[in-house]
């Protein structure tokens, strides 16, 4: 059985996803540096989700992505391939507000949240490569929590 997926996203500069991918709580874990460039290559990022509900000693798994620069492929130029499946990667947070508002105050231009039939709040963004990323989860901000 499976136990986890962790997507790999093609990039055009890793440095610079991975400061996107910081804003959505993720941390760098590993990653690999080009020894001519200086410059990483690959990076294995986690984000360990905090969940106040939880039952006292329950662990949750992290949530995984990895970043590997493409060789100079644009997301547009991937579009004109063959082979092209696009994808919107799905993310629930704790307070779709907040990370919106960290979000838009980093210059990264996230679509407005809409609220959802079942009171959840989401929002889209795309990270600095093109991917579409749909952030759902409890608008807290008007909660006052």
């Amino acid at each position: 059985m499976l136990r986890a997926a962790t997507p790999l996203l093609n990039v055009a500069n890793v440095k610079r996803g991975m400061a996107f991918y910081r804003c959505l709580g993720f941390e760098v874990v590993a990653q690999t540096i080009d020894d001519v460039r200086d410059e990483p290559v690959w990076a294995m990022l986690e984000s360990v989700p905090t969940d106040a509900g939880a039952a006292e000693g329950v662990q949750r798994e992290p949530v995984r992505l990895m970043l590997a620069a493409h060789g100079g492929v644009s997301h547009e130029e991937r579009k004109m391939r063959p082979s092209f499946s696009g994808m919107v990667w799905f993310l629930e947070c704790e307070d779709v507000g907040a990370l919106y508002d960290a979000l838009a105050g980093q210059g990264y231009a996230p679509e407005p949240i809409m609220m959802l039939e079942d009171g959840m709040g989401q929002f889209f963004v795309r990270d600095p490569d093109g991917y579409e990323i749909a952030i759902t989860g409890p608008d807290r901000r008007d909660l006052g929590t």
